[in-house]
């Protein structure tokens, strides 16, 4: 039997797809281990992780990662008590090291080694704001808001079509591309949700 022939045997539909969350968790030593290099975040101050290119051998990775850093632009124009820390690896970690001067962050993905660090870090953030890659579930995973950018088409199956929620994941929220290959109405409209987001916390 095929694995994803279980959810047929088992009858699962949208309502009865399993979303206890969180089922996964990170230790309190590996969440102290990163603590100290995180931005201070108090009740003022709202911490984001961003991921915006996932690996370069996808198939479909042209697809759904963005140009560069600065693409995310606008986010920095939302309010200026928020922190941008970049979980960024590999593609993409040149612009976290070298961001445009008007788009300050913090980058720890040089130093992550494995998921465990990646979740330590994760579990402490208020919100991921990330392209189609494996940070998306283990934010979901770990039920940490995780905002999700996607493609016009062909996206990921798990994320399904039309949807702007997922029922694996209930805090997360998905931004689909109007046009393809455009990402900066997508980009405005999670600004606009940013600041919404910031007018309910104050």
């Amino acid at each position: 039997m095929f694995l994803l022939s279980l959810p047929g045997c088992f009858n699962t539909k949208i309502d009865t797809i399993p979303n206890q969350l969180p089922y996964l968790s990170s230790p309190q030593i590996e969440r102290e281990k990163w603590k100290h290099k995180l931005p201070n975040s108090d009740n003022n101050s709202f911490n984001i992780g961003l991921v915006w290119k996932g690996g370069s051998v996808h198939k479909d990775d042209v697809r759904r990662s963005l140009p560069s850093i600065k693409t995310l632009k606008p986010l920095w124009q939302v309010a200026t008590h928020i922190n941008f820390i970049s979980l960024q690896k590999g593609t993409g970690e040149y612009g976290a090291k070298n961001p445009p001067i008007d788009q300050p962050l913090t980058h720890l993905g040089a130093d992550i080694q494995d998921f465990s660090d990646t979740a330590a870090i994760v579990s402490q953030l208020d919100l991921v704001i990330c392209v189609d890659t494996a940070i998306a579930h283990l934010a979901g995973s770990l039920n940490i808001p995780c905002w999700i950018l996607l493609p016009d088409r062909i996206a990921d199956w798990r994320w399904m079509l039309d949807r702007k929620d997922s029922p694996w994941y209930p805090n997360a929220r998905l931004f689909r591309q109007i046009t393809e290959g455009e990402w900066d109405e997508t980009i405005v409209r999670i600004a606009d949700a940013l600041r919404q987001k910031e007018r309910l916390k104050t």
